[in-house]
């Protein structure tokens, strides 16, 4: 495609379609599709950090990553996170709903407005309340344009089976069933249920808690593809990993404090992508301008920019690039919070 414009004239051509075409027009190839993840208007304006203050249940936004500016105060609430998608919060409450499960809510932080969900037709509570929303994930297709609520009928206090996933969609007045295939399925609610470009990720284990493979759920279809990938690197039962999301792709973070993440490309290959020497946040660490985010004392942030070789214009790291943060990097401090968990989705 450069041999006959550039990315940037191909990227003033994607800014001035409407949102339905951008869309579809991710769909190309993979070079189209990370320009409009990456440098589109309607992306762009999602690369703000929000932090999710857990202790009083309070979301924040940093406006400017490269200032030390506080961040301000948008929402609070007596609920727990979610997950959000563009602007919008996916809440769990720690009491029952009537008939029973968690009470899940949609929310728009800037409008007030709020949407009811459903209890799901199956639970699997955890005798602590206060993880019920790990069972769920928030999501957005972005080529139908629809928001969907995703849960897992399994528990973080042990090992159980579930034989289909519940899918709730935004406008509709019921939870849909989606078989997991013969046999069932286990999920390491504790390695996180993660929703990237239209697709839910989550990890399935043996009795004895063994990770062996990520499944992957199409909310476009909303089946459970056939063929699961592979785990990037052999773990032992007690080893600790992780999914996140990495620039629009599925991420696995293996380690604690020192610890590699691995990024699912095209063919369901991983690839080595960052090697890090400090904690990072869960829920994402990868920001725009190849901007790396960790964290200390589980209260402060601080932002490491690529130090490598120039990036071409709208090129991202490729497959045999890898960032490297030291346990001894400084960073810029972006945040000082108070155990906060971490997401930018919407902002």
């Amino acid at each position: 495609m450069e041999r006959y414009f550039s990315t940037d004239v191909l990227v003033d051509i994607l800014q001035r379609l409407p949102p339905s075409s951008r869309r579809q027009a991710r769909l190309v190839c993979r070079h189209w599709r990370e320009l409009v993840a990456g440098r589109t208007t309607e992306m762009r304006s999602r690369a703000k950090l929000l932090i999710w203050d857990t202790l009083t249940t309070t979301a924040y936004v940093v406006d400017d990553m490269s200032s030390r500016r506080r961040p301000r105060r948008l929402y609070r609430c007596h609920k727990r996170l979610v997950g959000t998608c563009n602007g919008l919060f996916c809440l769990c409450g720690d009491e029952r709903a009537p008939g029973g499960g968690a009470v899940v809510t949609v929310v728009n932080p800037s409008t007030d407005e709020m949407l009811a969900v459903p209890p799901p037709p199956r639970q699997c509570h955890d005798w602590n309340r206060k993880r019920w929303h790990e069972q769920y994930s928030f999501a957005y297709h972005p080529i139908t344009g629809r928001y969907k609520v995703v849960h897992l009928p399994c528990s973080l206090d042990s090992v159980c089976s579930f034989n289909a996933v519940h899918v709730f969609t935004l406008g509709e007045t019921a939870w849909q069933e989606a078989p997991v295939g013969p046999g069932g399925a286990r999920c390491n609610l504790a390695a996180g249920v993660v929703s990237v470009d239209g697709t839910t990720h989550w990890v399935r284990i043996m009795l004895s808690g063994l990770a062996v493979e990520v499944v992957s759920f199409d909310l476009g279809d909303e089946r459970v593809s056939a063929a699961a990938a592979p785990l990037p690197t052999p773990l032992a039962r007690d080893a600790s990993y992780h999914l996140t999301e990495v620039h629009g792709r599925l991420g696995f973070v293996q380690g604690g404090r020192r610890a590699d993440v691995w990024v699912l490309e095209e063919g369901r290959r991983w690839s080595l992508r960052y090697i890090l020497g400090q904690p990072v946040p869960r829920s994402r660490f990868t920001y725009p301008g190849q901007c790396v985010l960790t964290v200390r004392d589980e209260s402060s942030f601080y932002a490491h920019w690529w130090k490598g070789p120039p990036l071409s214009s709208g090129r991202r790291l490729r497959h045999d690039d890898v960032m490297r943060v030291g346990y001894r990097d400084e960073g810029t401090l972006v945040a000082n919070m108070m155990a906060p968990e971490c997401s930018d989705e919407g902002y």
